[in-house]
């Protein structure tokens, strides 16, 4: 039996792997908007790091690859630095946790699908994966987090 005061305790648990998940998208977003541009300037990165992994991509990812994201690498380097920014400003901050996740967690399968990982051998994407799914299904939000307060005042309950 659950109680509410057993949840609480149980995501603050999570609040140390929500910080570092976060801070690390956070991170990383800042340094591709700070090139410049909005996130343009990492363009030529991102057009030299989808060819060079381009062998080894999945083979269902590959066209995908080749036929959309470098004639568009512009636009992809934006979408990339301002998802992981939002990303990282949800799941550190505790605002719509899961939507956050789930959003990450979909980012980084993109990236391990375009280098050829997969999620079950060790590799820092895995983890990154993994602690996603985590704080998706956990509402870790609810622990020192905004969704909280959002929760508390019962306003809003989708993706808290």
């Amino acid at each position: 039996m659950s109680t509410s005061k057993t949840h609480s305790v149980s995501v603050l648990l999570l609040l140390p792997l929500r910080l570092s998940v976060g801070l690390a998208f956070l991170i990383g977003g800042q340094s591709k908007l700070a090139a410049g541009n909005w996130g343009a300037a990492y363009e030529s990165s991102l057009h030299d790091f989808v060819l060079s992994n381009l062998e080894n991509a999945y083979g269902f990812y590959r066209p995908f690859l080749e036929s959309f994201v470098i004639p568009n690498a512009g636009e992809f380097a934006v979408l990339v630095a301002w998802g992981e920014l939002a990303v990282g400003f949800s799941i550190f901050l505790g605002l719509f946790t899961r939507f956050g996740a789930a959003l990450g967690i979909f980012m980084v399968l993109n990236y391990t699908f375009a280098v050829g990982l997969g999620i079950w051998m060790p590799s820092l994407e895995a983890a990154y994966i993994w602690a996603m799914f985590t704080l998706l299904i956990c509402s870790s939000g609810r622990g020192l987090g905004v969704d909280q307060i959002l929760r508390s005042r019962r306003r809003i309950r989708l993706f808290t």
